[in-house]
């Protein structure tokens, strides 16, 4: 005689999935405040709508599924750069392609095209963040075109800025855009989890 049927067998399974899953659905990004600001909730980083005249596309992404990794894309409407800048962080021990210094100079050398040079390599100074060592790497193509890499390394983050423009007041324009960003927010912890 069957007492119980299949319940205790769903309740089993309903409980063990509640138990092991918990974790790995935690979202590593949420929205902060109510002027449309994103939140990297494991580094801190702060993905603000606005930066310097740029204005971010869409919220803010995953790279790879990770929560370590997160990414968000800028783009200034009219100004001196007519194109994207993509701005990620990783942590250290991410797996992502360009979670280090290597893999964000394939990438930038890919997304400057075929034929592009390193121009420059030179230690970049942030102003407002104390202790954080970059690096920015100008590309330029034959077209004119230039592809900017920026990258800056915490003991526990790593924070890659690509962009991709043309003329000589892209170089400017991104510079402050980079000096613009968020740096006080990286590795804090904004009590959201």
């Amino acid at each position: 005689m069957k007492r119980f049927g299949k319940a205790p067998a769903l309740l089993a399974l309903l409980i063990a999935s509640t138990l092991t899953g918990a974790d790995s659905l935690a979202d590593p990004l949420h929205k902060y405040g109510n002027e449309g600001a994103w939140c990297h909730v494991d580094s801190g980083w702060m993905f603000p709508e606005s930066v310097g005249g740029f204005a971010r596309v869409l919220q803010p992404y995953s790279i790879d599924g990770n929560s370590d990794a997160a990414g968000a894309e800028y783009r200034q409407a009219s100004g001196p750069l007519q194109g994207a800048v993509e701005v990620d962080v990783y942590g250290i021990d991410s797996m992502a392609a360009d979670a280090n210094i290597d893999g964000a100079k394939a990438t930038a050398a890919g997304k400057a095209g075929e034929g592009a040079k390193i121009e420059s390599e030179k230690p970049f100074k942030l102003g407002a963040a104390k202790g954080l060592q970059g690096v920015k790497i100008k590309y330029a193509a034959d077209a004119g075109e230039r592809t900017n890499l920026y990258y800056f390394t915490t003991d526990r983050w790593h924070v890659k800025v690509l962009a991709k423009g043309t003329g000589k007041e892209s170089d400017k324009a991104l510079d402050a855009f980079v000096q613009a960003l968020p740096w006080n927010t990286l590795g804090t912890n904004p009590g959201i989890h």
